[in-house]
This record gives C-alpha cells, structure tokens and sequence, in this order.
C-alpha cells in the first residue's frame, strides 16, 4: 500500500524531487493546541478526515546536497470518464525540515515523547494509534497541527528520514541560505495569509473585488479554489482595517512634494525656490550660465562664497546672507562629486562655525518631510543615447535644487537618485528622518528608438518608510513609495502610441531583488517565494511624474481663445475635458486607477525662447498642452491627500514650466508583531475551507426584495442579511443567470457582492435601485414593472435564488425632443410606448421644456442664474411636476431666488440628459463656421421641428436676461455653459470641432 501510495505521489513532482515516505493519517482534534472557539469547532467538524503524510526530498544538481519537506496532503477523486474516478491530491500544508522543525508523538492515555532530541524511537506496538504534533522550525507564528496514526512502520520510516534530512538541512544552509527550499514554493497549494511584503498591486486592489473572481454563472461555479482564496485574502485585509486599525487608531503624517520639469536640455540658471520649495524669494541663487561644466560649478559656488557670503568674526554675527552658504554646504558632497573641493571645505568650514541649534530647530510643520524630482531632456546631446554615465548634470540640478530649499536645505539630504540619459529622478528627504527610510531600490527602462534608447522610457525609485517606534507600537510596520518619472511619445497624432508606452512600461519597469529578504514571504507554509521582480504597482502608494507629451483634441485657435478668455477656471476645465490624458484614463486606455486632481494651471507647454510667442508667452507653431503632469495611486489604510497642484511661470529656462504637487500622507502606526498576529489568527479561522467535506449553508433574511418606486436618480436601498448557519466558515458571491451576462441589471448595485463569513455570523449586503440618464433612457420606453433575479453561490455548496421587485417611475429627463413632443399628456400618465401620439400629431414643442422657459421668463433675472448650482430638493420637487404635470408646488415663494435657481439648474439638467443635444450633431460642423446672424439662422433650417423650437425659445429667453442689468455682467459665462449643453460634443467624437466657433454661433441668437 505505502509503495503504491508513493508512486501515485512521485507522478505530480519533478525530477529533482522524490517520495522518502508516505503513510496514511487522519485529523485529531486537540482542543489544547487551539483553545479558541473557532478553531476548535472547526477540528471537530473534520476529526477522521484522511490526510496523507509524505517526505519529500530534493537534491541539488551539481552540489551533491539534499534537503526535503513534509508535505500534508488531502485525497480527493477526480472523474476521467463516465463512470470512472481516480485518486488526485491537494497539497495542504508544507514543513520544511529544518533545525527546531519536530515531531511529538503520544500514546491514548500514555506519556508523550518528545523527539526534538531525537527522531528515533523504539516501537513495540505495530497497531496502536499514535498522536502525531508537528511542529514547524521556521515560522513561529504558524500552529501546529495533530495528525493520527497506526502505520507505526511507517512512522518509523518517517522519522528517521527526517532526523536524515534536517542534519543535511543544517548543512547546506551554511553555504546556501538564499536558496534553501525555494524548490517547495511551486507546490504551494494556497498563498497563505496576505502579507506586506511586498505589498498587493494596487491595480488589483482598486478593483471590485467581484471583477477579480472566475468566469462564473449558474450552474457553472467557476474556479472555487481560486475565488475562495481570492474572497478570504480581501476578508483578511478588511477586518484588519474595520477592527485592527479602529482599535490602534494612532496615526503619523508624512509630507511630501513632488516636480517634474522639462529641461529642454538647459542647465540650471534661475532660482528654483518657487518649485522646488514652493516659496518665492527676492536673491537668484544661480546666476544665468550658458556654459556649465564642473568647473563651471566650482566658479559659481566660489563666486556666492567670495562675493556675497562674508562672516563678521569681531562681532560673532551671521552675515544675512550666510543662509545661502548653508544651502550650498547641505548638499552631501558623495552625491555631487564634481562640486570643486574649494566650495566643499570652506562650506563645511563655514557651517560648523555659524550654526548654533540643532538641525531641526530651523523645522516648520509645513515643510515637506520628502521631496521627489524628476527631470526630462536633461542630456539632449547625440552621445547621451548611448547611456552615458556621466553625472555632471545631475549634480548641477541637485545643487540647485538645494539652493532653491535656502536656508531649509541644511534640514536635508539626498536619499537617492537615478538617472536614464535624459530622465533624472531624485529623492530628498529631511536628516532626521533619513533612519526611518530603507530597502531603498531604483530602476530604469527606455521605450525610445527601437523600444531600447533611452531618449524615452522612465526611471523609478522604490523606498519603505518605517514610522517612529511608540509605546502603542514598538516595531512599527513600514509602508512602501514609489515614485516614477517617465517620459512618452512626442507630437498630437502620437496620443496611441504613447498608452503603449505606458503599458509597456508598467510591464518592464521593475526593481529586482536582490535576497530571500526582499521576497515575498508565504506565511502559513514555512519558506520563502524564489526571489521575484517587484512590479511598481506593488506599492502602498505609487507617484508617477511625467512629461507624458499627451496634447488636446481641439483646434490651436480654440486652445489659444479659451487659455486668453475671462471664464479662467470654467475653460480650463473645458480644455481638460479634451485633454488626451484625460481621455485615455476615462477610457481606461492608459493610467487607469491613478487619480489626478483638478487642474488650475495654465498649460505647461510649450512657451517660447527665440520664436514668435503668442500674447501668453506660448510658442505659435506648438499647441499650449498639459504635457507635464503628476498622478498617484493609493489604497486604504493609506489616505493619501493632495493638497497643492501648480506650474511655476515665473521659471522660464525651459520651454516648459516645472510642475508640482504635495501631498500629505497619513499612514497608521501598528506594531509588526500585533499585525501579524491578527493576521495569523484571523487566517487560521478560515484556512482549508476549500478542501473541506463540509457543506457550507447560508439562510437568507428574505428571498424577496421589493424597492417600491424606483425614480430618476433617487437612490433606494434595502438590506439583505446573510447568516452561516452551518459548521464550517464560507465564502459567497453573485453570479449571473447565464455565463457572459451581468450579474445584476443595469439599475441595481450590490454592495459587498462577495465575501466570507464564519459559522454563527451574519453580514448585511445593500442593494440599491438607481437610475440614471443611461438606465432611463432605456426604462423610459419599456414597462414601468421591473423585475429581475439575483442568484448568490455559495463556494463548494448552492445556489439561492432572490427576487427584486420595483415600480419604475417614468421621467422626461434622459430622452430625445422627438419622443417627448409625441407624449399625449405627462410622462408619468404613459402606460405603454404604443401610446405615444403620432409624429403628425405631435406638438410643436416639448411641454415640459417649455414650462420651464415660460417660468423663467416671467419670474427670474437672478444673478445667479445658471452660473449657480440649485438646491437638490428643490430640483427633485420641480423635476417631480413636470413628470405628473402637476402645478409647481414648492416650500419658497416664487420670488424666492432659491426657487429661480433651482429652475434655471433643472432646465440645464433636462438639457443635458437629452439622448442627442439640441442642436443636432450632423450640423455642428456648419454651426461653427457660421460668420453672421443671417448664415446662423439658415442653419436652423437643417434642424428637426422640435429641436428649432427649443433652440429658439432658449436662446430667446437668454437674450432677455442679457438685458437686465442683473444677469448681464454674467454673460459670456452662459453662453459658454449653454454652448457644451445645446451643441454637446458627440462621445464617440475623437477631435472635437471649435469649441469657439459653436460658441459664436450660440451668441447671434443671444446678443443684440
């Protein structure tokens, strides 16, 4: 039996591994080796399951060494045919015999022999069961676990291989540590209990945890094993942020700024203070240079320190601008070695002998504890594509970043740097925090010429910050940032090729590890993972500077119109609407996941020196872009808040201007050990769930959810409860009725779509019924009872089927003009689509728009109009009215300007939500050409009857309001904002037409 056992074994390992032993066990239940509730009853529930013992060697080719594992494995059947089965096994759990690995064993009622001593025993009683503890030698934190036997030849077998094993352990870990039982990490089973080290993708972890899961439907559960470990590694990280990290509520602030500029191959020559600080001051530090060179360098530092720094030794004063030598002498000189001896010894002379306090005396609590560069187009030259190793222009920058920190910079120092030809990203950070920084990483990747050079591609530091130690948490854990500097494809038509880029940077820009340490570690098995590339997504937090040459989708006039107009924010955000990178993140094209805030700052590029400039500076043959931009990535516990995002004009070395950004980032402060231990007990509870014979059950609150009305963008929500009622912790989620649909109609969400809970437990999962201009639009014109069925499988066991129920409330808005002049009365009246009236019957205009317009008309010349957002509850009691065609019935008087508002801001939402705009898309090319009243009104004669009443009854009363001395200062902000409503750009558009030119088309109908 053992022999055949082993050869069924042998066939699912490789060569280099071979079966010593095998014999058969079964689980004990053995309160005392886990006194807790959970894991005991979950013992109990799998007392007598068969689990297979087996010895597991592997030698080393070329070494003539050897050292093995106990693997723990569970038979399971697997169908080949019809009506055959045969044996397969899943690997539970591994033990690497190791020094302090050991084995107790126990006779029912008898003494307990301890064989840490010695693995060989003599045994008398070939049939008495035996109590086996194994306990592993390398992960304290890992239980035992107790097995029964009566293979007492086996075990025989068994314990003398591993008393073998863990002496030739012992002696190849002397001259191997870093690959000692990397060979087991491919049989792992599980991934064990999350870890940190390092930590999840971020890209992941930003997904619904639902998008995750297998290809599942009902029916066809998917891949169990999978989704299990998928669903209890998110269980595990979120109890460890409700209950773990709400228990340990400390927290520490780390601040952090962070530039990219674009250098167009220019030396340092202007005070960087503004950006690289983000204060202004009055002194250049570095005068203008044309030729740079070392000792061009030494020259500038000799003439700060002979001409402008002087010591009044007689009076023991500091001369005022002594400041600037401690800016100069903080910069370490390993990191800029070309800096001239002469400034490196008078500058450490002079900053021993002036400074008084301790460093951090000087400190503000608003300075930046970290500061991150990065440059583009540093080296332009020809030579520098052959990746030059020079550093002569990276030690320029880092002194005049230091110079532009004043008398800040002797709070800092250089962490690290890396430089890829043109691309320089630099790490800062203030001394006394230098300590908490380490396993710092860099790395870089060109995706120039030939997908090599590096004239394009992006370098990238990798640092882990460690919190200072408190009595709350003695061995903080740490937290990794990443930072990436990057620089794409050039030129507007190349916005495709530049979302590769980024691809294929995300793909082949990684930090290789260097040992065992900087591995992930599997917790729960015993051994380290095979050292791996860390990707840089594999971060806390994650920055990626760029000067990503990404342009804007509209014409250069429009571009230069709206940069030079009086709107200010209103048409930066009209051109950020048109932005490439903005695009490409809506789209998911590029970037998905990273956040950018919104931009208040004038295009960075690209500016003029030596051309023909436009009235703003911007050069007349490039288009104005946001070329230059700065994003981030985080996931909870991290809250990572942006609070600054700016360029600085008043730097013009470059036909850029830098950018910058800061953030604060507040991280929790836990201790490792508290961490882990959570983690550990929380794992225990429910690892080999999946392996289990036990059927899980569920018992639901209701199998019937009915929401009642359901109206346009009123959000409503019930609960449904969930209750293990069986013995064993599972896992759940919502599947689709058939495979390839949707798991829930377009007008439902599901919160907590999938998740585990333990037996005795219950957890509440929220449905909510929303509908928004999508969903109506498509409600609208089907029968106003909805109804539909959600399925919810339970891993390993079944299906439970839930019905949802609602009334649809039908609404004007998210409709065409066509089908609303077709209603016979209000919307709410219309039982079916074959009631519409016929289009020879229809009335010239929608009632609905028109009561608005004809309310306006005769009570509002507010100031506010249509520049101001109006009160939600006032919109929803007008929008209700329209829909009943009932009279307006609102809490304010009509002459309240709340009310006027608040009609003016549902008149805008009507339009907007309309299916097509009213100025049809087939005729906004002609509309922007248009160059008079009389060409702007022929073009009327290509609209739809329902839309050229619309146009006009809006546009009329805009022309009203224009003439009230109220409403005319705010003019051309309304026609701006009823130019994206009335000509709304089509969504599948890629180039937009002249915003400017609609712009002008909408004002012959407003202005006299």
């Amino acid at each position: 039996m053992s022999e055949t056992l082993k050869q069924n074994i042998q066939v699912g390992l490789r060569p280099s591994e071979h079966v010593e032993v095998a014999l058969e066990t079964r689980l004990a239940s053995d309160p005392a080796l886990d006194p807790s509730p959970d894991r005991d009853t979950r013992l109990q529930n799998q007392a007598g399951e068969s689990r297979i013992l087996a010895v597991i060697s592997h030698e080393y080719p070329g070494k003539g060494a050897e050292d093995g594992c106990i693997f723990i494995l569970k038979r399971i059947s697997r169908r080949t045919s019809y009506d055959d089965e045969e044996d397969d096994y899943a690997i539970e759990q591994i033990f690497p015999i190791v020094d302090g690995f050991s084995i107790t064993m126990a006779q029912p009622r008898r003494t307990t022999i301890d064989l840490r001593a010695s693995l060989s025993v003599a045994m008398n009683q070939p049939r008495t069961e035996l109590t086996l503890t194994i306990t592993p030698g390398r992960n304290p934190t890992a239980r035992p676990i107790t097995l029964l036997t009566n293979d007492t030849q086996g075990l025989r077998a068994l314990l003398a291989e591993c008393k073998r094993l863990r002496e030739a352990s012992v002696s190849l870990a002397a001259v191997d540590a870093a690959n000692h039982f990397l060979w087991a990490s491919l049989y792992a089973s599980h991934r064990g209990p999350p870890t940190s080290s390092p930590p999840p993708d971020l890209r992941e972890q930003r997904r619904p945890l639902l998008s995750r899961l297998s290809a599942a439907s009902a029916g066809i559960p998917g891949d169990e094993s999978f989704d299990v470990d998928l669903i209890r590694e998110e269980w595990i990280r979120r109890r460890v942020r409700e209950d773990l990290l709400v228990k340990y509520d400390e927290r520490t602030q780390l601040r952090v700024r962070i530039g990219t500029f674009n250098v167009n191959g220019k030396m340092p020559s202007q005070d960087l203070s503004s950006w690289v600080g983000g204060h202004e001051t009055g002194t250049s530090l570095i005068p203008p240079l044309k030729d740079f060179s070392p000792l061009s360098i030494g020259e500038v530092g000799r003439s700060l320190m002979e001409q402008h720094i002087t010591l009044t030794e007689d009076k023991g004063e500091e001369h005022p601008m002594s400041s600037d030598l401690h800016t100069i002498a903080s910069l370490p000189v390993s990191s800029c070695p070309e800096v001239s001896p002469a400034i490196s010894s008078r500058a450490t002379l002079a900053t021993s002998s002036s400074t008084k306090v301790p460093l951090d005396e000087g400190e503000h609590q608003a300075d930046p504890d970290v500061l991150v560069f990065g440059f583009q187009e540093l080296d332009l030259s020809a030579e520098a594509l052959l990746y030059s190793t020079k550093t002569v222009r990276e030690d320029a920058w880092c002194v005049a970043i230091f110079a532009g920190l004043g008398e800040k910079a002797v709070l800092y120092e250089k962490l690290a740097s890396k430089q890829l030809v043109g691309m320089l990203l630099v790490v800062i950070v203030k001394k006394r925090l230098k300590a908490q920084f380490g396993d710092i990483k860099t790395s870089s990747v060109g995706a120039g010429l030939m997908g090599v050079m590096g004239n394009k591609g992006a370098t990238a530091a990798r640092l882990t910050f460690t919190p200072s130690s408190s009595a709350q948490a003695p061995r903080p854990r740490p937290v990794v940032l990443t930072f990436v500097n990057s620089h794409l494809a050039a030129f507007d038509e190349m916005w495709e090729k530049r979302n590769a880029d980024f691809h294929d940077l995300s793909k082949r820009l990684v930090f290789e590890s260097t040992s065992v340490a900087d591995a992930a570690t599997t917790q729960g098995v015993g051994y380290p993972s095979p050292p791996a590339s860390l990707s840089v997504f594999e971060s806390d937090a994650l920055f990626w500077m760029v000067y990503l040459n990404y342009r804007i989708n509209l014409p250069d006039t429009d571009i230069r119109s709206l940069l030079a107009s009086k709107l200010k924010q209103r048409d930066l955000d009209i051109l950020q609407q048109h932005d490439q990178l903005t695009l490409a993140m809506a789209t998911a094209l590029a970037f998905e996941g990273f956040s950018e805030t919104r931009i208040s700052h004038p295009p960075s590029y690209r500016f003029g020196s030596g051309v023909v400039v436009d009235q703003l500076g911007y050069d007349t043959k490039r288009k104005p872009a946001w070329t230059d931009r700065i994003l981030h990535m985080a996931v909870s516990p991290l809250d990572v808040k942006q609070v600054a995002y700016t360029s600085h004009p008043q730097i013009t070395m470059s036909d850029h201007r830098p950018v910058s950004a800061e953030f604060h980032i507040r991280l929790p402060v836990i201790d490792r050990s508290q961490h882990e231990s959570f983690v550990q007990g929380l794992w225990h509870m429910v690892e080999g769930i999946e392996n289990t014979d036990a059927v899980p059950k569920i018992r639901l609150s209701s199998t019937a959810v009915d929401f009642g009305k359901i109206s346009y963008r009123r959000r409503v929500a019930r609960s449904l409860t969930l209750e293990n009622v069986g013995k064993v912790a599972c896992t759940y989620r919502f599947v689709a009725a058939v495979s390839g649909a949707s798991v829930q109609p377009a007008w439902l969400d599901i919160d907590h779509a999938a998740g585990l809970i333990l037996p005795g437990e219950a957890t509440s999962v929220t449905i909510s019924a929303f509908v928004d201009n999508t969903t109506a639009a498509q409600l609208n014109v089907g029968p106003s009872r909805l109804e539909d069925t959600l399925i919810l499988h339970t891993a390993l066991g079944k299906d439970h089927f839930i019905l949802v129920t609602g009334e649809y409330q039908r609404t004007c808005f998210a409709t065409d003009l066509a089908w609303l002049v077709r209603l016979p009365g209000p919307v709410r009246a219309l039982r079916t689509a074959e009631d519409l009236l016929p289009e020879a019957d229809a009335v010239t205009a929608p009632r609905e728009i028109m009561r608005l317009v004809n309310w306006l008309m005769s009570h509002a010349t507010d100031a506010g109009l249509f520049v101001t957002a109006g009160e939600e509850a006032l919109v929803e009691a007008i929008r209700e009215n329209l829909d009943t065609g009932a009279d307006f019935e609102l809490p304010y008087p009509e002459n309240d300007e709340r009310v006027a508002i608040a009609f003016a801001h549902t008149l805008l939402q009507l339009l907007l939500s309309l299916l097509e705009p009213v100025v049809p898309w087939h005729v906004h090319n002609r509309c922007m050409q248009v160059t008079s009243k009389d060409e702007a009104y022929e073009v009327l004669d290509d609209f739809p009857s329902a839309s050229v009443n619309v146009y006009i009854s809006v546009t009329a009363y805009l022309h009203f309001i224009g003439q009230q001395p109220k409403t005319k200062p705010n003019m051309d902000e309304r026609v701006a904002i009823f130019t994206s409503v009335l000509l709304r750009d089509k969504p599948d558009t890629p180039q937009s037409i002249s915003i400017m030119g609609k712009r002008n088309f909408v004002r012959y109908f407003v202005e006299s």
